[in-house]
């Protein structure tokens, strides 16, 4: 029977889990790029994806499969879509882990810094072109698997009006969503061997960030 272990972090507003044992360094290797990525792709947020995607392949994450999904606009969660788009590519038990992660970063306090940085992170004011603003509720899910897959789904929709920590398990009514569900989903596996040799230098880069922009999440304490 599969371990049932998982450990959830947000970094710099994204979520990210781990599901089985991994060992230390491996968590770190996997945290720290994937931060350096993210700080790096602020700086050209209408190419955010794009940019992110590029520095990890640098950073030795070997690309295996890439998807584009487009659901029809319907009453949605984070969980919903997620579950839907990753139907086929993970086990009921997992599904069933990201669940359980979903809720213990709902259940956040509201001064919570992972929760502050995850509510920043989620959602974009769109300016108004006819008279109406609207919003760009996106988010980056990665799920780091037993056999160090890695599962990568970036979910983005318009709103209209901002979302707050229950849309990750509570739908949000039809009517605020205000166009079909995007979703880009892919996998990749990171060469250990390849990154032990630039460890440093990304460390280095980051400095003081993995400090104050990555967070572990506990069933009981709000994070660290």
């Amino acid at each position: 029977m599969k371990s049932l272990s998982s450990e959830t972090y947000i970094i710099d507003g994204n979520i990210t889990l781990f599901l089985g044992k991994h060992s230390d360094q491996f968590k770190k290797d996997i945290l720290h790029s994937s931060l350096l990525a993210q700080l790096l792709a602020d700086s050209t947020p209408d190419k955010w994806l794009t940019s992110y995607r590029t520095t990890l392949e640098k950073l030795h994450w070997t690309l295996n499969g890439f998807k584009n999904h487009t659901l029809p606009k319907s009453s949605s969660s984070l969980f919903s879509i997620a579950s839907t788009v990753l139907a086929d590519t993970l086990q009921k038990e997992q599904l069933q882990q990201l669940s359980g992660a979903l809720s213990n970063i709902a259940q956040l306090p509201s001064e919570s810094p992972a929760l502050k940085a995850l509510l920043n992170r989620i959602q974009t004011e769109i300016a108004p072109s006819h008279g109406e603003g609207s919003l760009t509720v996106s988010t980056l899910l990665t799920i780091v698997c037993e056999n160090k897959k890695t599962i990568s789904l970036q979910i983005s929709l318009e709103t209209t009006r901002p979302v707050d920590i229950s849309f990750l398990r509570q739908p949000l009514p039809e009517a605020v969503i205000q166009s079909d569900i995007e979703t880009s989903l892919w996998t990749t596996y990171l060469s250990e061997d390849k990154y032990a040799k630039i460890r440093t230098q990304v460390v280095g880069k980051l400095g003081s960030k993995p400090q104050t922009h990555l967070f572990q999440i506990f069933e009981s304490d709000p994070a660290i």
